[in-house]
Parts: C-alpha cells; structure tokens; sequence
C-alpha cells in the first residue's frame, strides 16, 4: 500500500474515511490515466467525470428514494387522519393500536421512516473522504506527483536545502493539519519522509509562494513545473486546491477581478443548484400550518445556505463536486419524477400488498387460515353438535397446524391459543361429567337415608303402642281442649311425630 502513496495521505482520528480516501484516490489515479490517455489531463474534468460515475452508481439508490418520496405523499393524509384519531388517547392500549396501525400502513405502501437514511449516509461516505483526496491530491494520482518531481529533485539537491527550505516556506501560510501534519518543517524527518513532505507543500503554493522559493532556490527551474502543474490543476482558471475564500481575498489584492467572479461563482452555483434539487423533489401535501411542512420548508432554505457555506470555504475541486453532483441529481430527479406520473402508485400499493401476504404466509400460514384458527371458539364446538369424531379431526389438524408453522410466527401463535382452548375445554367437559356422577350418586344417597327414617319411625311407633287412629284421637282432644292454640298446635304436629310423639303418650296416660 506504501507504493501507491506518493504523498502524505489522510492519517487523522477518523481512520474509515481514511481507507476510503485510499480507494477513491485509487479510482481516481485510474480515471485520470484514462483520460490521459485521450488527450484530456485536468483535475476538475476528473473531478466532474467521477462525479457522474458515482452518481450513476447510485441511481438505483435515488430511484428508491423519489419511489419513497411519492408513496409517502399519497400516504401522509392517512397517516395525519390517523395520528388525529389517537391525539387524545394517551393511554398504553391505545398508543399500542397507533403504532400497529402505523406499521400496517407502512407496509400498504411500501416505505419507512428510514427510506432515505441510506443513500445521505452513502453520500457522506463519499463527500468527507473525497475532501481529503482533493485536499492532498498528488498523494494519490501518479502523474501529478511526477508533475512535481522535477521541483522536488532541484530543491533536494541544492547544498543545505533542509535550512534554506524550511526558512522561506516559514513565511507562508500553508497549513497541512488537514493531512494529520502538524508543521510544515523538513529538518526532523528521514530522506524517506522528506520527498513525501515537498510534494505536500509545492500542491498548497499560491503564484507569490512560487516566486518566493524561486528566489531561495535560484538554480531550479520552477516556471515549467508551475506553468505544467497550473495546466492539469486549474480549472476555469481556479486552483482546484485553494478555497474561493482564499481566491477572493488575493484576487482582490493582485487586481484579478475575473479571478475573483469566478470563485464568486462557485458558491452561488453550489447554492442555486442545491435549491433546484429541492424544488424537483416530491413536496408533502400538508397544510400550512402543518409542523412538518415548515419543517422541510426551513430545510429549503438553510441547506442551500449551508451549500454556499461549504463551497466558499472548502476546496474549489470539492466545491466542483457539490454542483456537478447536483447538475446530475436534478437530471436524474426530471427523469424519474416523469416516470412516477406516468406509473399508477395504486397497482404499487396492491403489489405491496400480495407482497405482504406471500412473505407472512412463507413464514409461517395462509394469513386467512391464520385469522380464522384465531377466531376459533372451541367452547361453541363443544356445544353444537359436532361428533367425537369431528372434534378428534379439529385436534388433529390444530396439532398439525402448531408442528408446520415456523417458530415463533402468528401461525405457532394462532395454533397454540386454539389447542389452549381446545384444552381447557376438554378439562371442563371432565369436570362437567364427573359433577353430574356425584350429583347423581348424593341423590341416591338422600332416597336411600329418607327410606331408612321412615322404617325407623315405624318401628318406633309399634313399640311405644300408638296407632294411627289413637293418634288421631289424641289430635283432635288437643283441638277441642284449646281452639286459640289450633294453629301452633297443627305447627308442632310434625315435630312432635318426628321426635317419637310425646304428646300422644301424655294422652294415652291421662286416660
């Protein structure tokens, strides 16, 4: 990997976009050579011919995200009606029933809340590290570093070069803590590092910095390694190295007025190019005074901004980048945004649909055999008129159902509330059957302990003498001896035959 850094490459904190600065250099040197090889040998043409690779690249990407962008259009008034529907219920039941509801209509349409995360994260991915290719360029591409080679020599092999080179470059304001180097001196560092270090600072020179080393190094012949290095880095007349920030200022002091509306435009351009792709994008159909909608009308307005930001203080290549990248999206945006009005988002909808339905049921069942095992009652089976048979049947095919459905889906789910029903309700059949055996039994019981009373009355009326007529006759002297006590006479009537009718003995004595 040493070989193919020619220069300082990016070694800060941030390691992972220094690995893919590695391979965007890499793909880079590759472009460039390529378009060596055909006459064309300038950065920024390189610059914008890679922008509409990777861009292309990610075209699939940005069709899914203006596909996202239409279906959640058509989707918002459902999701605000429901929303409305659920904005006064706070309790855990309710806030549950939303987010099913939310769920279920995402997956009608097709999208999710995170749809476009991936392709802003993959732009990130691609924009810090390409800073830093940009920012240090000779440290990947070849012939720009060989462009350079021949100041390198002439520097190094002048007598005392280390103190001679590091007294002039003192004086400029060249700041390399962008490639993880904290001093622009060369004394310190081994032969090996040495040539890697001039590269780095001959990219970052300004016309004045090369006329103050050429005055420190008269013997080297740096007006043809300026006049070639201005010819594959300048673009439009623009060092694609230095900031528009920078361009400015010096092209004000040096009278270089074109200079200075050519870095003007840069950021202008950056702005108005990202407004544009805003304006192409799928707006929501809210209200005014809906939160979301001011919301994304704000975003209108300060990323743009933000654009102007970055491209007036970052390098012109980067700045290059930006607009040639958003040139493309909105040549992409007016294609497919034809192509979604011509596509019916209603056959889209019925295709998530079936979509749905075939990946539940190749998780576990038929959504509609799922939705009915869920809505069985066995209680209700057990009441009709449903043989033994049949029930066996249904416990058969609950059974099977249970062994068939994957772990863990609404298959499993629906046939173990069926075969918990279809238990219980057996248990309670058993518990049913055996009430009704010892109900019966208990009656058996009573007649048989009634019968036996009843001999044993009888026998105790024999022994003491008492017939019924004498029993009778001692009732009727009781009547006739207190006609005001009838009633509670008649009332102990039976308690006095139960208890071995004493009464009647107190008869037969007064007689």
């Amino acid at each position: 990997m040493s070989t193919l850094i020619l220069a300082t490459a990016y070694v800060g904190p941030m390691k992972i976009f220094g690995w893919i600065a590695i391979l965007m250099g890499m793909f880079m040197n590759l472009l460039y050579n390529g378009l060596t090889a055909i006459g064309i040998e300038n950065i920024g043409i390189t610059i914008i011919v890679m922008t509409v690779i990777i861009y292309t690249a990610m075209l699939p990407l940005t069709y899914k995200q203006q596909k996202f962008s239409r279906l959640t259009q058509k989707m918002n008034p459902e999701l605000k009606a429901l929303q409305q529907k659920y904005k006064d219920r706070r309790d855990p039941e309710a806030q549950q029933e939303m987010m099913e509801a939310q769920r279920e209509l995402y997956a009608k349409y097709g999208v999710s809340p995170t749809g476009s995360c991936l392709q802003a994260f993959l732009s990130i991915l691609i924009l810090f590290p390409l800073y830093r290719v940009i920012y240090n360029i000779p440290a990947y591409v070849h012939k720009v570093r060989d462009v350079l080679q021949p100041a390198v020599d002439g520097i190094m092999g002048t007598s005392g070069y280390k103190s001679t080179f590091d007294s002039v470059v003192s004086t400029f304001s060249i700041n390399l803590r962008n490639i993880g180097v904290k001093s622009t001196a060369i004394s310190d560092l081994s032969n090996t590092v040495i040539p890697k270090r001039i590269v780095d600072i001959l990219y970052k020179l300004s016309p004045d910095n090369w006329s103050a080393l050429s005055n420190a190094f008269p013997n080297v012949d740096f007006a043809s390694v300026q006049t070639n290095f201005n010819r594959i880095n300048n673009f439009c007349l623009l060092n694609v190295t230095n900031s528009p920030q920078y361009l400015i200022v010096h092209g004000f002091k040096a009278g270089q007025y074109l200079i200075v509306f050519l870095a003007i435009l840069i950021p202008a351009l950056a702005g108005l190019t990202q407004y544009w792709n805003y304006k192409l994008a799928p707006q929501q159909s809210t209200g005014a005074d809906d939160a979301m909608a001011q919301q994304m009308k704000t975003m209108n307005i300060m990323m743009p901004l933000m654009s102007v930001f970055f491209a007036i203080t970052l390098p012109v290549g980067l700045g290059i980048y930006w607009i040639a990248g958003a040139v493309i999206r909105s040549i992409y945006m007016i294609i497919l945004n034809r192509h979604f009005d011509n596509m019916d988002i209603d056959a889209i909808i019925e295709q998530n649909q079936k979509k749905i339905a075939k990946k539940k049921e190749k998780q576990g069942y038929n959504q509609a055999r799922i939705q009915a095992a869920g809505r069985v009652n066995t209680r209700t089976i057990r009441s009709s008129s449903m043989s033994s048979r049949e029930r066996d049947e249904k416990l058969e095919e609950a059974e099977s159902i249970k062994k068939g459905a994957v772990k863990g889906s609404m298959a499993q789910r629906a046939a173990m509330v069926k075969e918990f029903n279809e238990r219980n309700t057996r248990k309670e059949e058993e518990e049913r059957q055996s009430s009704s055996r010892s109900q019966r039994h208990g009656r058996g019981r009573s007649r048989g302990r009634q019968g036996q009373e009843s001999t044993s009355q009888g026998a105790q009326d024999e022994k003491s003498g008492n017939t019924p007529e004498e029993k009778g006759q001692a009732a009727g002297q009781q009547e006739t001896a207190n006609p005001a006590d009838t009633a509670e006479t008649q009332g102990e009537a039976k308690p006095s035959e139960t208890a071995g009718n004493p009464a009647g003995e107190n008869s037969q004595q007064d007689e």
